[in-house]
């Protein structure tokens, strides 16, 4: 048996935040990582001067705790408003998330295209409107953010039927969602309407590091190498007589003092065998995303000119298109460009067991029977680099009522298994920002417990 100590299990964005926020209250846990690197979605690449993302790759404009751990890692901060390219009913139009009058009006023919300017469009684009802007204050994706308020039985697919949303305008409203998440409308209204509403109530704004998401997993980490240990998965997380006494690696059992699990939600069953079954129930509404994604390297733009991306919301086969490059100029050499190619969907599921240049061939295929106009996708052949990175869970969705079921566990746990937390975008509005804010809440819950038990041990004055 090794000391007494806060373990966290799992280096994601999650683990990493906890271990962080408890080096900063004095506290130096130990962090076990299955893999060889820490960072879990979140992990970047650099390849010859170019900085790849391999999960997650945009901060929101609510990312309130990202923005202020960027902040103090030094890390810069680059704000975009997204231009993006549409292939709808065969024709390419293009779209920015400006809501002004003069906006609508430029983009007259592009708005009747997406289905915003026809009788049923504009009747329930409207109310779907109103509706995000009535519900700001519980639409966002900060830390502190009360979306769980207004999670229910509801799903996205119901909630548009219940609006009468007509088919083109659905496709619009839930066309980005369904190329990243797959179908998004069993997934519960409250969560979607979240995603939609970043980009009604901000204009489209968008954060990045300048180097990429990637950047600041590895800050974290390097922030926290001393409690780092990798290759190192984590088998059970042991409870007895109504605490966590230790975890189970490979040859050894590490006592513990508190645990802080911090792996996605569908896996903390198995680690955890003894928890209360209401928060085994709670759990089972946690579901995520499949997700595939090609990064290839050229010595030129591949997107139309101030195009940061191209979307295929009719068609389940063509991936997003991204040039990184764009909006993020750091991320690669002067001169080049930097090609996302990402898929969710069954298409993703489809894709995953092939080999990597069965995927990459399959995807710019894809693409290019579709090239945006005034593009230069390249060939199968073409590219200075190109890396594959394959996800069977990437984003968090879950059932309708996963929200408001999450946010009833620590009071489950309370009183049943008192040095046991739970950290991870399930944990808060499922997010890189939800992710850091449940780890970061679940650090400072263990600081509080040590700080409280170190006070009951202190013999009297």
């Amino acid at each position: 048996m090794s000391t007494a100590r806060v373990v966290i299990v799992g280096g994601g964005f999650a683990g990493l935040s906890a271990a962080y926020e408890l080096m900063k209250r004095g506290v130096t846990p130990l962090l076990l990582e299955a893999e060889d690197r820490a960072g879990g979605r979140g992990k970047g690449e650099r390849v010859d001067g170019f900085s790849l993302d391999m999960g997650a790759f945009v901060f929101t404009s609510t990312y309130d705790t990202a923005f202020r751990i960027c902040e103090e890692l030094g890390l810069p901060l680059v704000p975009s408003t997204m231009k993006f390219g549409h292939y709808r009913e065969g024709r390419w139009v293009t779209t920015t998330p400006d809501q002004s009058p003069w906006n609508w009006i430029r983009h007259f023919r592009t708005a009747i295209t997406m289905g915003f300017l026809s009788p049923a469009g504009m009747r329930s684009s409207y109310q779907v409107i109103r509706q995000i802007r009535r519900e700001a204050e519980y639409l966002s994706f900060a830390g502190d953010s009360p979306l769980a308020e207004i999670d229910d039985d509801e799903s996205f697919g119901d909630y548009l039927d219940r609006v009468g949303v007509p088919d083109n305008l659905r496709v619009t409203l839930k066309g980005p969602l369904d190329m990243i998440l797959g179908d998004p409308e069993p997934a519960g209204q409250a969560l979607m309407r979240a995603y939609i509403g970043e980009t009604m109530l901000h204009e489209g704004r968008v954060y990045m590091p300048e180097r990429g998401i990637g950047s600041l997993s590895a800050a974290l980490a390097d922030a926290c190498a001393e409690a780092i240990r990798v290759n190192t998965p984590v088998r059970r997380i042991v409870v007895a007589d109504g605490r966590v006494t230790g975890v189970v690696v490979d040859g050894e059992t590490i006592e513990a003092a508190a645990v802080i699990c911090a792996v996605p939600g569908t896996k903390v069953p198995d680690l955890i065998p003894d928890l209360p079954e209401e928060t085994r129930r709670a759990l089972g509404t946690v579901s995520y995303s499949t997700g595939c994604r090609v990064v290839i390297g050229l010595d030129h733009p591949p997107l139309p000119p101030g195009w940061h991306g191209a979307l295929y919301p009719e068609d389940d086969d063509t991936p997003l298109l991204l040039d990184r490059s764009v909006f993020l100029p750091d991320t690669a050499p002067p001169g080049k460009g930097l090609l996302d190619l990402l898929i969710g969907r069954d298409r993703a599921k489809e894709l995953i067991p092939l080999g990597d240049e069965e995927i990459k061939r399959e995807l710019l295929g894809a693409a290019r029977r579709k090239a945006p106009p005034g593009s230069a996708l390249p060939d199968d052949d073409e590219g200075l680099f190109y890396r594959v990175y394959r996800w069977d869970e990437a984003l968090c969705m879950g059932e309708p009522g996963m929200l408001a079921a999450m946010a009833k566990i620590p009071g489950q746990l309370a009183g049943r298994i008192d040095n046991l937390f739970l950290a991870g975008d399930y944990m808060g509005v499922p997010s890189v920002n939800g992710a850091l804010s449940s780890g970061e809440r679940a650090a400072t819950e263990v600081a509080d417990l040590l700080a409280s038990r170190t006070r009951q041990a202190a013999p009297p004055s």
